[in-house]
């Protein structure tokens, strides 16, 4: 009898644990205001950098087709 009461108890344990992950969770909080100010102080750099970055593509294309084109 004993162990059958062991056996409840730790069905039972085991039930309670299983609900109580079950609960509802909060959403986060929304990000800071100074927490956007500082991804945008590292985000606009990078998108700067990635236009720079295409027009200097564009501009070694260009060129090489000229290249190219002077070749033939």
């Amino acid at each position: 009898m004993n162990t059958v009461r062991t056996g409840m108890a730790m069905l039972l344990a085991a039930a309670v644990l299983a609900l109580a992950g079950c609960g509802e969770n909060e959403a986060p909080p929304p990000p800071k205001d100074e927490h956007r100010a500082l991804q945008r102080a590292i985000q606009e750099p990078l998108d700067k950098a990635r236009a720079v970055e295409g027009e200097l593509q564009k501009q070694h294309e260009a060129m090489q087709r000229q290249l190219d084109e002077a070749e033939q």
